[in-house]
């Protein structure tokens, strides 16, 4: 008699061993021991959210299930989904039939900018590319002013009177407000400036 036994949901690029066993009033007999080995898939890719994302920087996400063979890794970005911009991903390559948390660091990134993004995974049964996801990058906020430092008293009619704050990280400019009366003389929308009084 010719047997055979469909299987399904098996692993992929998986070695598994099989035998024929009999049974009848007389008893069990098992055949020998054969093998096969699954065919690996193309991997799978799924793209996830940025993490990390500054004024220049970002950090891409994803997770790649290799699918029986050794895959690579890379990220697709850039300003659309024609990309422009191809970088490896780590940890690269990934093995095995599990899922696998991807990732890469971007630095030098354009402010306040949108980005298009995808993970890529590439093995030998093909590739892969995750689903498309964007971030937009922020702007530099200024820090907190520290203290103003100058006369703590003044005459009226006096001039030359310097004030100064410590430089602000990120400041593109400096708002001083000055009690009715005086006025600003030189220095204005910086971080020292000179006032008289009137």
């Amino acid at each position: 008699y010719h047997l055979n036994a469909a299987l399904t949901g098996l692993v992929p690029g998986s070695t598994y061993h099989y035998r024929i066993n009999g049974v009848n009033a007389g008893g069990t007999a098992n055949g020998n021991d054969l093998t096969f080995t699954t065919p690996a898939s193309a991997p799978t890719a799924v793209t996830n959210i940025a993490s990390g994302v500054g004024a220049s920087t970002a950090t891409l996400n994803g997770t790649i299930t290799a699918n029986g063979a050794s895959t690579a890794v890379s990220f697709d970005y850039g300003l659309t989904t024609a990309y422009g911009t191809n970088v490896a991903g780590t940890p690269s390559p990934v093995n095995g039939n599990t899922p696998t948390a991807v990732s890469v660091n971007l630095t030098g990134l354009g402010l306040t900018t949108t980005y298009h993004y995808r993970v890529n995974g590439v093995n030998s049964a093909g590739t892969t590319n995750g689903n498309d996801l964007t971030f937009t990058t922020g702007c530099p906020q200024a820090g907190a002013a520290g203290p103003i430092t100058g006369p703590a008293s003044t005459c009226q009619g006096g001039s030359g009177y310097v004030y100064t704050v410590a430089p602000i990280p990120n400041a593109s400019g400096y708002t001083w407000t000055l009690p009715v009366g005086g006025t600003i003389t030189s220095g204005a929308n910086t971080n020292s400036d000179r006032k008289s009084v009137v």
